[in-house]
């Protein structure tokens, strides 16, 4: 039995050898046969980089031989706020157009895609290229007039809700309402559209007929409107006596020569005996810069209104009030997350020099400055060139003005909490 067990022993440890033998060896042979293998060729590191590159280089190619794309790039390179890399802004160009080049689309949406991604490089929301469609649709919206059903909108995350519903409009006629979230236009879903793209859905042509999927809580179910569009006129400036000898003046804009609006409608409610003025700013996302701080003037006799700091000659400025006062009596200013920009401007100057009490919720922030770089092919690049402050120095980009006294309206309601508070505050200061 002895001898049998080491045959058996014996015969094990051949086994074990020779299973040893084979896997040492298939270590090596298995790497050998697959680089080896000719069906399944690699390329080196360093030849995948001079691929990369050399597709790069076409790219660049491309945009560097549009007029339009080198116009778009000294724009940037040569104004925007902060200084920026030449080569950083057209590899980013480059980058952008790569998948678009691979698929063979034509050279114009190549270069528009170019000029997209260079400028979204910036990492800069107000930084943006404006195609034609685009353009016009700034140039209406601040020319206070277009085509369209009467309402104004807000995006609130991924809701477009109606903020109000002008008067005597195709929107009034047809029963939208103040709070109304636009789920569909002509049966697109728009939850997760940004609201230039619903804007430039629901306007068209005089006489055309749009249709709106609307859900107006506590209903979760769509009702649906058919509105003919019409010409629009945006009043950008409303103004009335209130009980209790209150001025009340609503802006939703900053057009050019709205400052001589407010001076107008301030010395008409003066007139009329108005003893306090509260001036609505909500909802108004702003629009040009002049005007606000020109406005901002008639309530100061002296101090800064605001200042700016930017790169380039006439970006870096200060502007201080003169002699000349419209009006010296209590002033309140109601405020919301809609006002942006111009509005808060506005509201910093008269705040900070103590002009004016401000009332609703913490403004957007929007502590730059924009210029609009027309192109020949009417196109345009609207550029961040500076930073603007308060007259307390402070900046309030991703900030915002912070409200003296804090309301929120409700959601559902037409009652304004914030307005009332107005009311009060105002009624104990005259």
């Amino acid at each position: 039995m002895d001898e049998k067990m080491s045959n058996r022993e014996r015969n094990i440890i051949i086994l074990v050898v020779v299973l040893s033998l084979v896997l040492i060896a298939s270590c090596f042979a298995i790497p050998f046969i697959l680089s080896s293998d000719d069906s399944s060729p690699t390329t080196s590191s360093d030849e995948q980089a001079q691929v990369t590159a050399g597709e790069t280089l076409e790219l660049e190619d491309i945009l560097l031989e549009s007029d339009s794309y080198k116009d778009a790039q000294d724009i940037v390179e040569g104004n925007y706020v902060n200084e920026v890399d030449g080569d950083d802004l057209l590899q980013a160009g480059a980058r952008g157009i790569r998948r678009m080049a691979s698929e063979d689309y034509p050279e114009e949406q190549l270069v528009e895609r170019g000029i997209v991604a260079m400028i979204d490089s910036l990492d800069d929301p107000f930084s943006s290229y404006m195609d034609a469609e685009e353009l016009e649709m700034l140039d209406t919206q601040l020319s206070g007039s277009f085509f369209g059903i009467g309402v104004r909108m807000q995006q609130v995350k991924n809701e477009i809700r109606v903020v109000e519903v002008l008067e005597g409009t195709p929107a009034e006629a047809a029963g939208l309402k103040d709070g109304d979230i636009v789920k569909e236009v002509d049966g697109m879903d728009v939850t997760d559209m940004d609201i230039n793209e619903v804007v430039m859905l629901i306007r068209g042509p005089e006489g055309t007929t749009v249709n709106l999927g609307i859900m107006r809580a506590p209903d979760p179910d769509f009702i649906y409107f058919d509105i003919v569009r019409g010409e629009i006129e945006v009043p950008v400036l409303e103004y009335e006596l209130k009980e209790g000898d209150i001025g009340y003046i609503r802006l939703t804009d900053w057009t050019e020569d709205v400052d001589e609006q407010v001076a107008a409608a301030l010395q008409d409610l003066e007139e009329q005996g108005a003893k306090g003025l509260i001036i609505d700013l909500r909802s108004n996302p702003g629009g040009y810069m002049e005007p606000a701080i020109r406005a901002a003037d008639l309530f100061l006799r002296d101090g800064m209104i605001v200042s700016s700091k930017g790169r380039i000659a006439g970006s870096s400025s200060e502007y201080t009030a003169d002699d000349q006062v419209d009006w010296d009596l209590p002033v309140v200013i109601l405020i919301d997350r809609g006002s942006a920009s111009s509005s808060e401007i506005f509201a910093a100057a008269l705040a900070d020099n103590d002009r004016a009490i401000l009332v609703g919720e913490t403004t957007f922030g929007k502590g730059s400055i924009q210029k609009l770089y027309r192109q020949e092919d009417g196109t345009a690049v609207r550029l961040t060139i500076a930073r603007y402050y308060t007259p307390n120095g402070s900046s309030i980009d991703d900030e915002g003005l912070e409200p003296d006294f804090p309301v929120r309206n409700p959601v559902v309601g037409e009652e304004d909490l914030q307005l009332l508070k107005a009311i009060e505050i105002l009624s104990t200061e005259i």
